[in-house]
């Protein structure tokens, strides 16, 4: 089986220019012999799953999280900056495969994410430079335009689907205005939100910390077995944990720990720039996060408080070529030609731009975890043994109430999982042979 580990000298995003010595931070010299709860990984879902365990009754005694490079330092350390529900684009789909109830409960779960996000903030007041805004998905391409129209409207005669009254289509010459860019066909908006993900995880995983909270980091986990007694052995580098209770929360890297889940959560590598103005003339701030459906592109955009830009997708430097991109964990190189694809990007597709110089600052790459059927995998593996994984480079409006969902169900506070019922863990879906992740990547770049 191919290595599924995380690469040591993985390329240095934006948000990761605010690391600081916590994100090497270990509790303790030596790791604890035994614990109650075992988290692996450090990132947004091992992190918010800590936090869930950890905040209000019924918390674990002993409660350890190993990450295997340093915190944040997977795909939400070098993903878009967008808290972005998406609400309509998958309606038709969804709808056919799961019911008209599944599909609105998945509409309805992203969408409560942008309430829970801000009642998180205020009652921990953290500064993760938030921003509420509109999401605005712009369609260049005729077909894109139809497919979004045909979902939006099949959305809205969905009578499960709440608060309709947030999202606004728009066609033609309102489309190019509202979005600032001269070739929109359509755009659909709707509420969401941006902000600096590293500083949000590792602010909750430092509130963990003084918790109890026992952070490893630059432990990679090996291996895990289930002992006669019901507890796990979990192998690292750094030697042996006896846990109660396992929690997998490494997304792409899923399959290194857990081997039934190579191809069923794939990694798949993207690519993400940050933009600045260089010429005299600064432009005008775009005021939404985008979603950008460009012919043979499909790329994605938040302007940051400062005027720059981060902008990622590049498709075209990655999807002709599967090896580049396809069941790689390799987050140490970028694509061939990537810097060139953003250069001059935004004088080319927005108005606000056309009269000012843009400039590559940086560029990075990044592994997501896309699931064989298009959704996460939330609940219970086997006894005790809990995961929530593959998130599909759209962890940011999903992850945070699958972890209270997982955390809630470990310390008895609910007897089921309560996220869609398509996310949950079934054997159904365990034992599908079924894989649509290279069809659905490349159905994106063709709207």
């Amino acid at each position: 089986m191919a290595s599924y580990l995380p690469v040591e000298n993985g390329t240095r995003s934006f948000w990761l220019s605010a690391e600081t010595e916590f994100g090497s931070t270990r509790t303790t010299e030596n790791l604890p012999s035994e614990v109650d709860v075992l988290i692996i990984g450090g990132g947004y879902s091992g992190a918010t799953t800590a936090y869930y365990l950890l905040s209000g009754k019924n918390r674990p005694e002993s409660v350890l999280l190993l990450e295997a490079r340093t915190l944040c330092s997977g795909a939400t350390g070098r993903n878009g900056g967008h808290f972005k529900p998406s609400f309509y684009s998958s309606s038709i789909s969804h709808t056919a495969k799961y019911g008209q109830k599944a599909c609105a409960d998945i509409t309805n779960f992203e969408m409560a994410h942008l309430k829970e996000l801000r009642e998180v903030l205020e009652k921990e007041k953290l500064d993760c430079e938030y921003i509420v805004t509109r999401g605005c998905d712009v369609y260049t391409s005729e077909n894109g335009a139809q497919n979004a129209i045909a979902n939006f409207h099949h959305m809205m005669e969905n009578p499960y689907v709440e608060n309709k009254h947030e999202f606004q289509l728009h066609i033609g010459d309102r489309a190019k205005v509202l979005s600032k860019m001269p070739n929109a066909r359509a755009c659909v908006t709707g509420p969401a939100g941006q902000l600096w993900p590293y500083k949000l995880i590792v602010a909750l995983l430092e509130i963990c910390a003084t918790k109890g909270l026992n952070i490893q980091t630059n432990t990679p986990v090996l291996s895990t077995e289930k002992q006669k007694n019901g507890k796990y052995l979990v192998n690292t580098e750094r030697g042996d944990v006896i846990a109660k209770s396992l929690v997998i929360a490494t997304n792409a890297y899923t399959a290194s720990i857990e081997p039934r889940f190579e191809n069923k959560i794939v990694p798949i590598k993207g690519i993400c720039s940050h933009i600045i103005s260089s010429g005299p003339r600064a432009p005008a701030h775009l005021t939404n996060s985008y979603g950008l459906l460009l012919p043979q592109n499909s790329d994605y955009l938040i302007n940051r408080p400062d005027g720059s830009v981060i902008l990622g997708g590049a498709k075209e430097c990655l999807f002709p070529f599967k090896e580049r991109f396809y069941n790689v964990v390799d987050d140490s190189t970028l694509a061939p030609n990537a810097e060139d694809y953003f250069d001059g990007y935004m004088e080319k597709n927005f108005y606000s731009w056309q009269q000012s110089k843009s400039a590559v600052d940086k560029v990075w790459s990044g592994i997501m975890g896309y699931a064989d059927d298009g959704l996460p995998y939330v609940g219970e593996l086997e006894e005790k043994k809990f995961i929530l994984a593959g998130f599909g480079g759209h962890g940011m409006p999903r992850i945070l109430l699958c972890a209270k969902a997982v955390a809630k169900y470990m310390k008895g506070e609910s007897s089921t999982f309560e996220v869609p019922r398509p996310f949950l863990v079934t054997p159904e879906r365990m034992e599908g042979t079924e894989n649509g992740v290279l069809a659905s990547l490349q159905a994106i770049v063709k709207k």
